[in-house]
């Protein structure tokens, strides 16, 4: 079963709703209820889709990098969030480290709390761009 912190392969839907594709995903916090849902984070490969303030890059040079289980520089991209059933998620790639996930939840809460990007000049400590 997923738990907070865990890199998961999912089958992410497209925003159009056209497809899915098998991606890997931060677990966020299951869903109480009957059902097995997850909110989750969409992580992505290609690094101009980060977004400066919001989204978190994390490289194969930060020290949480090998606990993630991913193979390439992955962009964590804040504000995009879903819920998933756990039938759509395949298996754990890895585990990110307490601190780089504090601060996605940091940025996201900023991000829900106000609708702006926090304003993170001179950022990096987390491998954040």
């Amino acid at each position: 079963m997923p738990r907070r912190g865990d890199i998961v392969l999912a089958r992410f839907p497209f925003t159009d709703h056209s497809g899915a594709k098998l991606r890997p995903v931060l677990v966020l916090a299951e869903i109480p209820g009957s059902y097995r849902d997850f909110i989750v984070l969409f992580i992505s490969s290609p690094l101009g889709q980060a977004v400066p303030g919001l989204d978190v890059v994390l490289d194969p040079t930060h020290p949480a990098f090998r606990s993630s289980g991913l193979k390439v520089t992955s962009v964590f991209r804040v504000a995009k969030v879903a819920s998933l059933s756990d039938a759509l998620l395949a298996g754990v790639l890895g585990r990110l480290e307490p601190e780089v996930l504090d601060e996605i939840v940091s940025r996201l809460t900023r991000l829900l709390e106000t609708g702006k990007s926090p304003d993170l000049a001179g950022e990096g400590a987390h491998g954040g761009r």
